[in-house]
């Protein structure tokens, strides 16, 4: 098998760039034409410097001077990695770094050796002339360095924008730009919604277009995914357009409005049941502005013969992330749209209205294997020698998430009455003696 070649960085991707491991971050998009881009407090970069290197690579910005150079992946000897920690009779009781003459250099001396020397050579000079760092143990000092070298060193990654990250970097920074989704629940979405290669799945996403890119991203442009929305334009897409997805995974997507699925799979019914015409709701048109206006756009909406072929198909799963919509209401309209046996997960941020919905489900017999999710997501800490989980924990800020497998009326369990008819008509064992 061979190995897949490391993608690097051109002119128009989206970077995301991290400084200080992640203290710092936001997305960057690559022009060659000598642009200066700002990654953290009065420190700029050219964007030139990254173009041709592969993502992931890691970069230092010289003081003084201002030039970035790249470095290598930082290496921990394997011998340390799992040591444990130096035995230390040393107390920090009676050490504080905000004591006065604490530290003999002024803030005028410390920008002047910056100019000088290098990040590692600033905060060894800094620690020699610091009256309290011998005291400390040999924890304290570890920390000591390690904050003082983040202070002093401007680091920076360029990391791909996967979906994994782009989800990550808004819940932090700009929650409310994806209804503060979290990664694992997009996750737990992909996962329970079967998305995959050469699936057909319908997607009703106002995140900000997270899920639809995330699912365009696992489809690798093989499959046909349909964005439905409610009205008469879609969502916006922004956060999609920060996963770098190429033209293959963008013509996998159409727009479409769910008044048009169900009006087109209203009009297949009708000519299929009775044969007769059927007064249906005429597709809205649009002017030729908004022809126009589309024509451009990277994704495009769905013609008469792509919605006939969605709805005459079945889609293959069901997904929803949206948080102007009902779940009960919603999945009664789109569930009938699927394929017998099709997978669907809904993601709200309560979970009252999932409850009510699994419980609709639950009763009408159009579902099983019901199931509410609750995400939960601790942060580890990892270190030589010592580990721990940071206890700290925000209980439901992930929202839920509902999943089943739909199953159409015509192939559902039989309802109550008939089993109990089954068992009036069915003879006694006595009987069949007689």
């Amino acid at each position: 098998m061979e190995s897949r070649a490391t993608r690097v960085m051109r002119e128009g991707d989206v970077v995301l760039v991290q400084v200080n491991d992640g203290d710092r971050a936001n997305f960057i998009t690559l022009r060659n034409d000598g642009q200066v881009v700002e990654i953290g407090k009065r420190q700029k970069i050219p964007v030139n410097a990254l173009l041709g290197a592969p993502f992931g690579s890691t970069y230092e910005v010289l003081h003084g001077t201002g030039e970035v150079i790249r470095i290598g992946p930082e290496r921990v000897d394997d011998e340390d990695a799992g040591a444990a920690p130096i035995e230390d009779e040393r107390s920090n009781r009676n050490v504080s770094n905000t004591q006065e003459g604490a530290q003999k250099l002024s803030d005028g001396d410390i920008a002047a050796l910056r100019k000088k020397f290098t990040a590692e050579e600033v905060v060894e000079i800094i620690t020699r002339y610091s009256t309290t760092f011998e005291d400390k143990t040999a924890f304290a000092q570890e920390k000591y360095r390690a904050r003082k070298l983040k202070k002093h060193k401007t680091k920076f990654l360029a990391r791909f924008p996967s979906p994994r990250f782009v989800c990550e970097q808004y819940f932090y920074s700009n929650p409310h730009k994806t209804s503060s989704m979290r990664h694992d629940a997009l996750s737990m979405l992909l996962n329970l919604g079967n998305i995959g290669a050469h699936a057909q799945p319908l997607v009703l996403d106002t995140c900000g277009g997270l899920v639809t890119g995330a699912i365009a991203n696992r489809m690798g442009g093989f499959g046909r995914l349909c964005s439905a929305f409610i009205g008469s334009s879609p969502s916006a897409t922004d956060v999609m357009m920060m996963m770098n997805l190429d033209d293959e995974h963008f013509e996998t997507i159409r727009h479409v409005a769910i008044a048009d699925l169900l009006t087109k799979r209203k009009m297949l019914k009708g000519k299929s049941g009775s044969g007769n015409d059927m007064d249906v709701e005429q597709k809205p048109q649009t002017t030729e502005a908004e022809s126009k206006e589309r024509k451009f756009m990277k994704v495009k909406f769905a013609n008469d013969e792509r919605l006939d072929s969605f709805v005459r198909e079945g889609f293959t799963s069901l997904v929803i992330a949206s948080l102007s919509v009902e779940p009960k209401a919603t999945l009664d309209q789109l569930l009938p749209l699927c394929a017998s046996s099709a997978p669907f997960a809904v993601w709200f941020n309560a979970s009252q209205p999932l409850a009510e919905a699994l419980h609709h489900l639950r009763n009408a017999n159009i579902a099983i294997n019901l199931t509410l999710h609750e995400p939960f997501l601790r942060e580890q800490q990892v270190l030589p020698g010592r580990t721990h989980p940071v206890m700290s924990t925000d209980a439901g800020s992930g929202g839920y998430v509902l999943s089943g497998i739909y199953v159409p009326r015509s192939s559902s369990v039989r309802s109550n009455d008939d089993e109990h008819k089954d068992k009036k008509l069915k003879p006694s064992s006595s009987q069949l003696s007689e």
